[in-house]
């Protein structure tokens, strides 16, 4: 019968060494595969038509913090757009009373 010999995996007293993994890109693309990558990424914009906005679409950002500066509405960054909405409908329905 042979012994059992068991041996370590790393020598004694030192730590084993931990394979790592790549880092992932930050663009998004892996540069090993950039040719294949970047030229899929450009089919997928080519294909994305432009979005048209309907009048009847809820007004963004950019136009809700417009109306509320020309009604003097005190408001924060952290303000959402729903409670910037609702404090734009009261003072206009304040306005009109």
């Amino acid at each position: 019968m042979e012994p059992n010999i068991l041996v370590p995996k790393y020598k004694k007293n030192k730590k084993p060494v931990k394979v790592r993994k790549p880092s992932r890109p930050i663009d998004g693309i892996n540069h090993r595969l950039l040719r294949e990558q970047a030229t899929l990424m450009l089919d997928a914009h080519v294909k994305i038509a432009p979005v048209e906005q309907s009048d009847d679409a809820a007004p963004n950002r950019e136009e809700l913090i417009q109306k509320a500066n020309e009604l003097g509405l005190t408001f924060g960054k952290r303000t959402s757009n729903k409670m910037l909405a609702t404090m734009i409908t009261q003072a206009l329905s304040k306005q009109g009373a």
